[in-house]
């Protein structure tokens, strides 16, 4: 154990005298830490300003823990039934799988470092201090409930994990029955939110609300649990909290019993998944896309021949749209659009007011910034082929470009059609919130390859997020103040066309973009790994 204890503290160590070689990294650390300690201060000072304040109905934030439960669950069971999750790295598996140390304290090393990781991951609810204290009035004690239950779902997924690749590996009807119960379950929830709704003549969103908000829901695995804890610590009941660490701790314990029982070796079995973790981690240093499976067959269907129609540059296009379909039979609605129409909807149904429409405008449109800069783009600037293709440089970045501006107009008409249903919002409205989604989208992809063009040979991840935040700041405040002004300046009954300037601008700067930065190809170097 002397072994164990040595190498978990040199790396500690090795990790904290890194930061002197990269003070980059070190003024991350500082930048992230710093804001979570003003948030937490300025919480603490502030106290209650009103305390004739309403607030919001808090089984929404029961509601969010649930599903990230039924969501976690049935990723790491999805994960177990493949690949398997790991508690290890590859380093560690150089050093301690073959070290004369027994499995079960290296399975202890594991879960230890795992811990850490986790608590470390779990720093973002911290940022959700102002959120959580304005609209439910939850203080510290809250934030550190959800923080900590948020690190113990993490940890047991991934034995969970574990647990369901070692029991079901090369056997098929294990698989299956594993599916079979995780579907059950759920069938079973929602079937008791159809007969909740209907014994009490409610809506469907206020039956899931009571369904959940059930003293027995909190007795669900997974999804119950940790909604128990939360209550438990609003509450100050310390009762159900203890339960629920009970319950997290012997099935814990179950499994790390059937990882460590007999003659069960769990090194082999965790072996692929952590080549496979090892492999994306790599990957994403490296700014490319890793290989989903190491040995997964994919089955290309013959009607997926006819959409690989058209000619040079727009041959892109068309290779784009059968990669779409073979992961959704829907081509641009997947399951993104799935969650955020669903998102958006809960938002519309629970506040009934236009100021809340430009709130979920906002918060969809920051979400989708992420998710176009790292889109099929950049994914095809990193591969030659694009490169090798007889055709102008524009044309190219265009064809390569014009899937990642057709999904937004898709995502937004889904969208703002289900929040205009649910909050009975002005069509002409949701119309004009449709439109700003997809011409930011546009702008997202134009700053796709103005980053390409300005920072393709920049490695420094650091440079990248300074410049790159800079650059969105800069090209998204003209059509913001613009709409702002306009919005002020404009009638009540036609205050939807406030967004107008917002959308012209942004389409106007991403034609500038592509105009003067269309030459991207001819002026770059393919850096593919």
């Amino acid at each position: 154990m002397k072994a164990l204890s040595y190498l978990f503290v040199t790396k500690l160590k090795n990790r904290i005298l890194m930061l002197k070689r990269k003070p980059a990294l070190l003024i991350l650390y500082l930048v992230i830490f710093s804001m979570i300690f003003l948030s937490t201060l300025v919480s603490l000072l502030s106290g209650n300003i009103n305390q004739n304040i309403k607030y919001a109905d808090e089984r929404i934030i029961f509601l969010f823990i649930a599903g990230f439960g039924i969501l976690f669950l049935v990723m790491y069971i999805s994960t177990g039934l493949s690949t398997g999750s790991t508690l290890f790295t590859m380093a560690d598996v150089g050093l301690l799988f073959v070290a004369p140390i027994s499995t079960k304290k290296i399975l202890l090393y594991g879960l230890i470092n795992t811990m850490g990781k986790s608590l470390l991951a779990s720093i973002f609810i911290f940022y959700q201090i102002g959120n959580l204290k304005i609209n439910f009035g939850y203080g510290m004690k809250e934030i550190l409930g959800l923080f900590f239950i948020f690190a113990i779902m993490v940890i047991f997924g991934q034995l969970l994990s574990i647990a369901v690749y070692i029991f079901s590996n090369g056997n098929p009807a294990r698989k299956n029955m594993i599916k079979v119960v995780l579907y059950l379950s759920i069938g079973l929830l929602i079937v008791a939110a159809l007969l909740l709704q209907r014994k009490e003549q409610l809506g469907i969103f206020e039956a899931v609300l009571r369904l959940i908000n059930s003293p027995w829901f909190g007795y669900v695995p997974f999804a119950g649990w940790p909604v128990m804890f939360f209550k438990g610590v609003v509450e100050g009941s310390l009762l159900s909290v203890i339960l629920v660490l009970i319950f997290f701790t012997v099935c814990s314990i179950l499994i790390v019993s059937l990882l460590t029982m007999g003659k069960a070796d769990y090194y082999e079995d965790v072996l692929l998944s952590t080549e496979v973790m090892d492999q994306k981690l790599r990957a994403a240093k490296e700014g490319r896309k890793s290989i989903q499976g190491l040995k997964k067959k994919v089955k290309v269907k013959e009607e997926d021949g006819n959409l690989l129609k058209g000619q040079g540059a727009m041959t892109l296009l068309y290779k784009h749209l059968l990669e779409m379909k073979r992961g959704s039979r829907f081509i641009f609605i997947d399951a993104y659009t799935i969650f955020v129409s669903v998102g958006v909807g809960i938002a519309g149904y629970n506040v009934h007011n236009i100021y809340t429409g430009y709130g979920v405008l906002a918060g969809i449109v920051y979400m989708q910034f992420f998710f176009t800069i790292f889109g099929r783009l950049r994914q095809e600037l990193s591969k030659p082929y694009i490169y090798m293709m007889p055709e102008k440089s524009i044309k190219k970045v265009f064809a390569a470009s014009l899937s990642s501006m057709l999904k937004p107009c898709v995502d937004s008409v889904c969208i703002f059609a289900v929040f205009a249903a649910v909050s009975g919002a002005d069509p002409f409205t949701c119309i004009f919130f449709a439109l700003a989604y997809s011409s930011a989208g546009a702008l997202f992809v134009g700053l796709t390859v103005l980053y390409q063009r300005v920072l393709g040979g920049q490695p420094n991840r650091m440079v990248h997020m300074i410049i790159g935040i800079f650059f969105l700041i800069i090209t998204l405040s003209p059509g913001i103040i613009a709409s702002v002004i306009v919005g002020f300046l404009l009638p009540k009954a036609v205050q939807f066309l406030c967004l107008l300037p917002f959308i012209i601008i942004c389409l106007l700067i991403t034609w500038v973009i592509f105009i003067t930065c269309g030459n991207l190809i001819d002026k770059s170097e393919y850096a593919g790994k």
